[in-house]
C-alpha cells in the first residue's frame, strides 16, 4: 500500500469543501478521515476536524498549494502525520 501523509486539518465543513475542490481541480487523489483537533494549545478543548491525506510524494506540493491559497492555518507540517 502506498505511503500517505497528512497535509491538512479542516476545522469546519466549509473549509473542507474548499480544500476538496482545490485538490480535485489539481488532479490530486486524497483521503479524508475524522481527527481530533486541540482548539487552543493552552486549553484542553478538543474538537473534531477532517484530516486530508495524500500520497507521501505529493505532500510538500499540496502543503505549498494550500498555503498559497490562504489555507496555511490548517496545514499539517511535514513529519507530523
Amino acid at each position: 500500500m502506498p505511503m500517505r501523509e497528512a497535509i491538512f486539518i479542516a476545522a469546519n465543513v466549509a473549509e473542507a469543501k474548499v480544500v476538496e475542490r482545490l485538490l480535485e481541480s489539481e488532479g490530486i487523489e486524497f483521503g479524508i478521515t475524522p481527527e481530533a483537533v486541540l482548539q487552543h494549545p493552552s486549553s484542553n478543548v478538543c474538537l473534531q476536524g477532517l484530516l486530508f491525506e495524500v500520497l507521501a510524494e505529493q505532500g510538500e506540493h499540496c502543503r505549498r498549494l494550500l498555503a498559497e491559497r490562504g489555507l496555511g492555518r490548517g496545514v499539517v507540517p511535514a513529519g507530523r502525520s
